[in-house]
């Protein structure tokens, strides 16, 4: 009898220890407030400390501490395609803007003028042919103007029968522009002309994009229990390397870079959002993006 009620005990004694060991470690995961992330923290030290196996498409490097972000993330063989691309979108050269610029010598849509150019070989024309439109570009006084670089948005259209295709913009780097339109329907179609920039405003454009790289920023948020921080992100942030946060795509590459929070740690972060942007023209610049 002793034997068999020992026997009886002994599993039962088992059943309390397990079960008071399963409650102990769900009172761990439940009630410790830094319990996943100092989990989540030691992985990313063991990853840290173990080689990456994993070719990337694009270099991860921050970039050096610089007044210009100089980010390059071009693999030899893919320097054809990238200098085809940039020579495409390239923007034509105009003169610089002197410190004590008048607005009077600046690009004018009130003073400038269109002409829809007669069809190639005469007559009406046809669905499917193209319609070109000569753009004159002068400034304030109605002088022409010598260089080109202004940002224009040319379009044919017909509100009645909602019909509409924009025209391609062509820059003759002397004042002169060429608009060129598909004739895509039947019947009426209006051209319209929009300066939405002048060749003066691109340039301050240009000048500020290069002094300012990062004046389109971007928001990631950090959280560890209560505490809470938020910082700046972008393509290219102008600080040494181990104050960023290393958030560049593994699979393709792409760059991207936070700022380090003060307290918490980069595998903190749990959301991103666009933060703003700013201008930062000089004071008589403002007048050149004034309507």
């Amino acid at each position: 009898m002793g034997d068999q009620t020992l026997r009886k005990c002994l599993p039962q004694k088992k059943s309390w220890i397990f079960l008071f060991l399963t409650l102990l470690v769900l009172w761990v995961i439940f009630y410790s407030v830094n319990f996943t992330d100092h989990i989540i923290c030691t992985l990313a030290e063991l990853k840290e400390k173990i080689p990456a196996t994993k070719t990337l498409k694009r270099p991860t490097e921050p970039q050096n501490h610089r007044a210009v972000c100089s980010f390059q993330s071009v693999f030899p063989e893919d320097v054809p395609e990238s200098d085809f691309l940039k020579d495409y979108i390239a923007w034509p050269e105009t003169p610089s803007l002197p410190s004590n610029f008048s607005l009077i010598d600046t690009s004018n849509a009130a003073h400038s003028t269109f002409t829809i150019l007669p069809r190639n070989g005469g007559g009406t024309w046809n669905v499917g042919d193209q319609l070109k439109v000569l753009i004159e570009m002068n400034d304030f006084k109605g002088r022409h103007k010598k260089s080109g670089g202004d940002l224009i948005f040319a379009r044919l259209h017909n509100p009645t029968v909602r019909a509409g295709v924009v025209g391609e913009v062509l820059d003759h780097r002397n004042g002169s522009y060429t608009a060129v339109f598909p004739l895509l329907w039947e019947g009426s179609a209006q051209v319209e002309v929009i300066l939405i920039h002048s060749s003066e405003a691109v340039k301050v454009i240009e000048r500020v994009n290069l002094e300012y790289p990062g004046r389109i920023f971007f928001r990631s948020l950090f959280r560890s229990g209560s505490v809470t921080e938020a910082t700046n992100c972008n393509v290219c942030l102008m600080a040494p390397p181990e104050q960023l946060c290393n958030f560049t795509d593994l699979n393709t590459g792409e760059p991207w870079f936070c700022y380090k929070p003060k307290t918490l740690r980069c595998e903190h972060r749990i959301t991103h959002s666009f933060g703003g942007f700013k201008l930062n023209p000089m004071q008589k610049e403002k007048k050149l993006f004034q309507m």
